[in-house]
């Protein structure tokens, strides 16, 4: 199973880690109704929608139930026609309405994988809970560092196939990224443990379009200043910054060679590991003192179970959106 956060954190809900969600590879808003679909074989649909008083009225005949409460008392209900069959769940929680769907096509309305599926819709409903305004932050945030996790996750696969291509430029741009992620980490990480907190700065992980963006550089000097990085490595990074944007911009126009597309490569994943190193290390010290992100007594070398390689290449998949890069993601 894995958690669904609506985007601004206002409701949360456990779905299946067979289920992708679909609004954003359907190129459809991040809003009601938020739908998912298995990765494998498409016939089915389950929608769920989150709407205020304001987006629509309140049913006055329904019990209103309170905020942070699993196994709501939803009110299910038929709506089918000729080519479809939708069963419809709804609830009131406070001054909202939440309302659950499940298509599939009618003539498979008795078909052993529809059924299934049937039971697990009501179970992930089960675990639906609208948030207090309070508890929101919390569960955005959260939401935010998993996906972040996902994207670094999901790097490495671009990161090989520019290596087997010896995409040289493509693979510097990648661990350039993969070294910007281990620092941000790092830096989260560093502050907890001075602040004692397992709070997350957020900032670093998730920028919205309206947000002041924490460049590259930044993030280099943010990590001097915290002594993440001595003076040895802040310089090389530096340095391979501009090297990076002389391969990326100026490549034409100046006197650079192909040749060295491969040594500034060697010195990015060089560079790269020396990073990833000091971030292992910073993870031990929180596993240690019981704070932050490893407090929760999760080594962080511990191997994964299966249903968390599952989750992650679910979450992979929800990142690439591409063929290519897809796993089978295989049901229970």
């Amino acid at each position: 199973m894995k958690w669904f956060t609506e985007p601004s954190g206002k409701f949360v809900i456990k779905v299946p880690t067979e289920w992708r969600y679909a609004n954003v590879g359907a190129g459809y808003e991040e809003k009601s109704p938020f739908s998912f679909q298995p990765y494998n074989n498409p016939d089915w649909s389950f929608q769920i929608s989150c709407y205020s008083k304001e987006e629509k009225p309140l049913n006055p005949n329904v019990e209103i139930q309170k905020y942070n409460t699993s196994e709501l008392d939803f009110k299910e209900f038929r709506m089918d026609d000729d080519g479809f069959n939708m069963r419809i769940w709804g609830a009131t929680v406070e001054d909202h309405t939440l309302m659950a769907k499940y298509i599939y096509d009618s003539a498979k309305e008795f078909d052993k994988e529809i059924l299934k599926e049937l039971e697990r819709v009501k179970n992930a409903l089960s675990t639906i809970q609208l948030l207090s305004p309070d508890k929101r932050k919390l569960a955005f945030d959260l939401d935010k560092y998993e996906k972040f996790m996902a994207s670094l996750a999901a790097s490495f696969d671009i990161k090989n196939t520019a290596l087997e291509n010896e995409s040289m430029i493509e693979f510097s741009i990648v661990v350039a990224n993969q070294i910007d992620a281990y620092l941000r980490l790092s830096i989260v990480m560093r502050e907890q443990l001075d602040d004692s907190t397992d709070e997350m700065d957020i900032k670093y992980f998730y920028q919205s379009p309206t947000d002041r963006p924490i460049m590259e550089r930044k993030v280099y000097s943010l990590a001097k200043e915290r002594r993440i990085l001595n003076d040895e490595i802040f310089k090389e990074l530096e340095s391979l910054y501009l090297e990076r944007n002389k391969m990326v911009h100026r490549y034409i126009i100046s006197e650079f060679k192909t040749n060295q597309l491969f040594e500034i490569a060697y010195r990015y994943e060089s560079a790269c590991e020396k990073v990833r190193l000091i971030m292992r290390d910073i993870e031990d010290e929180q596993f240690e003192k019981s704070i932050g992100i490893y407090g929760n007594g999760q080594h962080p070398l511990a191997e994964p179970t299966d249903e968390a390689l599952k989750l992650l290449h679910a979450q992979v998949n929800d990142k690439h959106l591409l063929e290519k890069f897809e796993r089978k993601i295989k049901s229970a």
